[in-house]
């Protein structure tokens, strides 16, 4: 090799780049380059080095020249790519990339950059197809694993996405960026305990204080990573943590309104309206049009009658104005005008708020009819006199189940304001065993005899590990009730109390709410109907067909003469008359249900019958409601 021949200059530049001195490596190579024009290796090697240093509009001609010399060469394809998605010009960059895996359909890397430029653009179906086989050839890379999440999520496939979020961050525990969306997506579409998990997960893992300091910033990536952590903590009743996410959030001008909402709903559920309403007025005076503030004041009867025009025209704007805003828009609306005694506006506005939700999230009955069916196939007088003692023999646990809507956060804290009672609030211990089941409660007579004792154990310690001194404990999630035979192998001693409110009421009641995307029955009236019937069906099985440990309490007997049926629902519970049971709502704890305003007032009677002023607009649930009564052999209560 001569001195000063193309292959020397080529083999000192790469020492010199080795040792960091790229300013004098790039040198060589361009000599190099003078004596050996036509070497498309020194050239795609200069190209890169000079990407390497920011020197992009070199680089871009230079790997030009590469690409001349070699058309088909796949490294100086990809590496044009690069540079072009360096300075944003990504369709020309995505031509380059799809001709690299033209040449090279086995090139992971060229897979992995198409993929996550093409979901740059928009084009999440296609990216998705190159980011799975990219992280099949790169399963140790963590930008590949998230960005193939990311692209899952944004198609609506969490049932991929999160097994895939979950494995990234056991592999790479130190990676942050996995854990934040992670919990976007546990946020999003699990339950709040698995938020609680991994939050408190990430709280031993890392110096949470630090990584909020290091989002404080007005980098729009930071300020979503804050709202992420805002949201997990606030679903796992981490209050303080997101109360200083929030006030940081508040104080940056792109997300004021943001963390005006988080401590104003921090705020409610404390039970501080007037605080609360600061928060939202706060929203509304920076943008006139915050529908979600005017729909948060709606919930705590603090929304003035003058912001009605402005609701109206958001409500009927298709064109400029969001789903999401018409949706707060009508539901603002709804509740406004039924407290200025106008319920056929008010209902109007609630019917096509809900058709917003109906449309982008139907219904299906399919899974509650199934449940209903393998319950009584599985639940029978016979199996609990085969096998209900298997389970744990623990006492002390009461589950307050029915139709959402029904009474059961009032009666929980009724139950609350015993000094025996710990409320559990709505546990999602039963979905977490329903989950390991694979939501098929016909595997449960082939389980070893062994396993509802292990389980009911777990589950019995679950309920009570924060009673302090008290012998009872609480879960109030209605659904329940699908699960009520299930819990009754686990827990032979297990209590029921089933709350029964007049149809019609708790049709409106939860027609009117805004509920998650997991009761999507709640935006249709038919669909009410539906999920009524059914809840009405397996009620009566547990009361009458297969007999478990079971109190029926009527809400409107409840509230209209309080004493007699606390009394009773206190007898049947094993408890002794405390007085301040007839005051629940004078119980110092957080709610997070839809009744967390509601129940902080004095026991009232005056939902009762509320549904009469809306009697036409409700006939699509009663019409159904009988029809499939009848179909079910149910009578009228």
């Amino acid at each position: 090799m001569r001195p000063s021949s193309p292959d020397h200059l080529w083999a000192e530049a790469r020492d010199l780049q080795a040792k960091g001195k790229l300013q004098k490596a790039r040198k060589l190579l361009v000599q190099a380059r003078k004596l050996a024009p036509g070497s498309a290796g020194i050239a795609l090697e200069l190209g890169v080095m000079e990407a390497q240093m920011g020197m992009f509009k070199h680089a871009v001609t230079t790997l030009r020249d590469t690409i001349r010399i070699a058309p088909n060469s796949p490294n100086a394809h990809y590496n044009l790519a690069e540079v072009l998605r360096a300075v944003g010009k990504h369709e020309i960059a995505v031509t380059h990339l799809r001709k690299t895996l033209q040449l090279d359909p086995e090139f992971a890397e060229a897979h992995f950059r198409l993929g996550d430029t093409l979901m740059s653009q928009g084009n999440v179906t296609d990216a998705l197809q190159h980011l799975e086989l990219a992280a099949t050839k790169l399963p140790q890379d963590p930008e590949v694993q998230l960005t193939l999440a990311q692209g899952l999520l944004e198609l609506e496939q969490p049932q991929r996405a999160l097994p895939v979020l979950s494995k990234l961050v056991q592999a790479h525990d130190d990676f942050l960026d996995g854990h934040i969306e992670f919990l976007f997506g546990l946020n999003v579409h699990a339950r709040s305990s698995q938020v609680a998990r991994h939050i408190r997960s990430m709280e031993k893992l890392f110096d949470m204080d630090e990584v909020i300091v290091s989002f404080d910033n007005d980098d729009p990536a930071s300020l979503s990573a804050l709202k992420i952590l805002a949201d997990s903590y606030q679903a796992s009743a981490m209050q303080e943590r997101a109360a200083q996410i929030g006030k940081i959030l508040q104080h940056r001008k792109s997300t004021r309104n943001a963390g005006a909402l988080l401590l104003g709903t921090l705020a409610i559920q404390d039970g501080d309206f007037d605080a609360a309403e600061a928060c939202f007025m706060q929203m509304i005076e920076r943008d006139p049009r915050s529908s979600e503030a005017m729909y948060r004041l709606s919930g705590i009867n603090r929304l003035k009658l003058s912001y009605e025009p402005v609701l109206q025209d958001m409500l009927s704007d298709t064109e400029n104005t969001g789903a999401s805003d018409r949706l707060y828009a009508g539901l603002a609306l709804y509740r406004l005008l039924s407290r200025n005694d106008r319920p056929k506006d008010a209902f109007r506005a609630l019917a096509t708020a809900k058709a917003i939700s109906a449309e982008k999230y139907p219904y299906s009955g399919k899974p509650a009819e199934r449940s209903n069916s393998d319950n009584k196939q599985v639940f029978s007088p016979e199996f609990f006199e085969k096998r209900g003692r298997e389970g744990y023999d623990g006492e002390g646990c009461i589950f307050v189940v029915g139709m959402m809507r029904s009474g059961t956060t009032l009666t929980e804290q009724i139950l609350a304001a015993h000094s025996k009672v710990h409320a559990g609030g709505e546990r999602d211990d039963m979905m977490s065993i329903v989950e390991s089941l694979r939501h098929d409660l016909t595997k449960v007579p082939d389980l070893p005899p062994d396993w509802a004792a292990a389980v009911g154990k777990k589950l019995h310690e679950e309920m009570f590990k924060d009673a302090g001194d008290a012998i009872y404990a609480t879960d109030k999630l209605p659904g329940n009730i699908d699960y009520a035979g299930l819990i009754k192998f686990l827990l032979p001693r297990a209590r029921f109390v089933y709350c029964r409110r007049t149809p019609e009421d708790c049709a409106l009641s939860t027609f009117e709410q805004n509920f998650s995307t997991s009761v999507r029955y709640s935006s249709d009236l038919k669909a009410i109907a539906h999920r009524y019937a059914l809840h009405e069906d397996i009620a009566h099985y547990w009361m009458h067909t297969c007999p478990l440990d079971m109190f029926e309490l009527d809400y409107d007997a409840l509230v209209q003469d309080p004493q007699p049926n606390i009394r009773k629902l206190l007898d049947f519970a094993g408890l002794e008359f405390e007085e301040g049971c007839l005051y629940p709502n004078e119980v110092k704890r957080e709610i997070r249900t839809a009744s967390m305003f509601q129940v902080r007032q004095p026991i009232s009677a005056k939902s009762v019958g509320r549904w009469r002023k809306f009697e036409t607009e409700l006939e699509p649930f009663t019409a159904e409601l009988a029809r499939l009564r009848k179909k079910l052999g149910l009578n009228a209560p």
